[in-house]
């Protein structure tokens, strides 16, 4: 007598091939590592900008301040400190000091330039000279203009 032994019928089996899933990592291997560049470009752009914002909008309020006191003031730029500073003339009083190292904004003394410092701002309104402050990273640069009658332009 012939016995046959039935063996049951293969269920199919879940989860994933050892292919399967080393298809995938490669994939999102390969993607992280085209997204990577593009996020850390994205955080620098990001990174100037907001320090470009930040010292446009101390340079107009130093006009203001200038011209609500009634007093001359001054806008320097200590590149050892990585300070911007807005004091009355003889600096015993600080209006606004912003700092732009490498912790808020990722600087360092040679991406920041002040075409001069310090700059005067007097109560009628008017500066002794234009400024240009120039911010440049990984090849991103800002640029922030500010006129002589106090216009202060990002670009």
């Amino acid at each position: 007598m012939n016995y046959k032994i039935r063996t049951p019928p293969s269920a199919p089996r879940a989860g994933f091939t050892i292919l399967e899933l080393l298809v995938v990592m490669v994939v999102v291997g390969i993607i992280s590592t085209i997204s990577a560049g593009r996020i850390h470009d994205l955080l620098i752009q990001q990174r100037m900008t907001r320090a470009a914002n930040v010292i446009q909008t101390n340079a107009e309020a130093a006009f203001a301040i200038a011209v609500r006191n009634r007093r001359p003031i001054e806008i320097s730029w200590t590149s050892s400190t990585m300070q911007m500073q807005v004091t009355d003339r003889t600096g015993a009083t600080a209006y606004r000091k912003v700092s732009l190292g490498r912790d808020p904004y990722g600087l360092t003394a040679g991406n920041v330039t002040f075409s001069r410092s310090p700059l005067e701002v007097y109560p009628n309104g008017l500066a002794n000279d234009t400024l240009l402050i120039t911010f440049s990273n990984s090849g991103v640069t800002k640029k922030v203009y500010v006129s002589r009658a106090g216009m202060v332009q990002l670009k």
